[in-house]
């Protein structure tokens, strides 16, 4: 063995340990970009795993969203109207908007002549009707917020119109898996070099160098792959206790999904847009006719309100409301914003659910992205390290 051995034999853990470091970080790499496929299509390029796939992968999450994370209709229908600034502005916004109606258009003539009393009374009537038209109205979305919103369709709209949103959220909560992964080679891939060195000595055949850079370039990434996720539990080898690098880091996990899927995703702006949208909207547009026909209905009942607008004039201007209301711009106009501003609630719930999973189902929440062509990745891995290999032999051995 010492008759092969030469100072350049030393180079092999290093040139290794780059093999192993390199094949890791393009792995990364190769999950999140390019955004957009580059080469000739089908099979000549590569487009980031996560963003090729980006419709698959959303789904995967809001299924999880959907049946580990929130319930939807719990959520929404333990909504409370005290202390909701935004709904006192929006009862006196439509208040104003009732009582400019009375005094401009259905009965001008009458509410200049009617007295301080009566005006006081049509107000304070008003604005009663309307808080509770409108509480009745959000209690109503609560109990149907399952035929309302759809966690499948806000995610999928939202991976498909950024695809580089999956990997942007991944980038979140996942940083220290990635480190890991890119790290990991660098350790690996020199530890398979010692390996690789003494092999090389006893047997300094062409092939025995490209043979090891596969090796090495394949299994760093397959064992940093597989180490973010085993084992589930703590287990004892020796003095060490180990576990898998992303599951130990469940409670951390928990804070940073729920900030970015919050933030990026299940955010008000985006729960607005989605409702205003059909199936959506025409849910929320029967529900809205609903209240306002009975929030006339008591206008009609009223004798106060009798002696300044006739029935036919009330009725007139239900019809009027309702075309008004169907006709309205949902995203910055209407009831839908005090709603549908729940985010910090969303995220409260996804932290404890997350925190409460069992190790499985914690791991799910990240291994199916990097299952997914998870073998192109070994065997680019491979092939990258086939090519060092044969490299380092033409470079530094073919001439011994």
């Amino acid at each position: 063995m010492l008759d092969n051995f030469s100072p350049l034999v030393l180079a092999i853990p290093f040139v290794a340990a780059f093999i192993g470091w390199l094949t890791n970080w393009l792995a990364v790499k190769a999950l999140l970009y390019p955004v957009e496929f580059i080469g000739i299509p089908p099979l000549l390029g590569w487009q980031g795993v996560m963003p090729k796939n980006a419709e698959e992968m959303s789904l995967s999450f809001s299924k999880l969203i959907r049946e580990k994370l929130i319930d939807i209709e719990l959520l929404f229908a333990e909504l409370k109207h005290d202390d909701n600034e935004e709904l006192d502005k929006l009862v006196e916004k439509v208040t104003h908007q009732v009582i400019e109606e009375f005094s401009t258009k259905l009965a001008p003539d009458k509410w200049a002549r009617a007295r301080e009393k009566l005006r006081e009374y049509i107000n304070n009537l008003v604005r009663k009707n309307v808080r509770e038209m409108i509480e009745e109205m959000m209690d109503r979305m609560g109990r149907e917020a399952e035929n309302i919103i759809d966690i499948d369709a806000m995610m999928t709209n939202s991976m498909i119109q950024d695809r580089a949103l999956m990997g942007d959220i991944l980038c979140e909560i996942a940083a220290p898996e990635f480190r890991f992964i890119e790290m990991s080679g660098l350790y690996f891939g020199f530890l398979f070099g010692l390996i690789q060195m003494f092999v090389w000595m006893a047997y300094p055949a062409y092939w025995v160098l490209p043979t090891a850079g596969f090796v090495v370039g394949y299994a760093t990434n397959w064992m940093a792959l597989n180490l973010i996720f085993e084992p589930r539990e703590p287990t004892k080898i020796g003095p060490f206790t180990i576990q898998g690098v992303f599951i130990k880091r469940q409670y951390e996990v928990a804070v940073k999904f729920a900030d970015v899927v919050c933030d990026k995703v299940l955010n008000a702006k985006n729960m607005i847009r989605h409702m205003s949208q059909q199936p959506a909207r025409a849910s929320i547009m029967a529900i809205i006719d609903e209240q306002v026909d009975g929030s006339m209905a008591m206008y009609e009942k009223d004798a106060m309100v009798g002696m300044l607008i006739s029935k036919e004039k009330l009725a007139e201007a239900r019809a009027d409301l309702r075309q008004r209301i169907h006709n309205a711009d949902l995203e910055n106009d209407g009831p839908l914003h005090s709603f549908a501003d729940q985010s910090h609630r969303i995220r409260e719930q996804i932290i404890i659910s997350l925190r409460n999973l069992d190790s499985a189902e914690f791991a799910g929440v990240l291994r199916p992205v990097f299952q997914k062509d998870e073998w192109k990745l070994l065997l680019v891995g491979g092939a990258i390290g086939v090519s060092i290999g044969a490299l380092q032999y033409i470079y530094l051995f073919s001439g011994a």
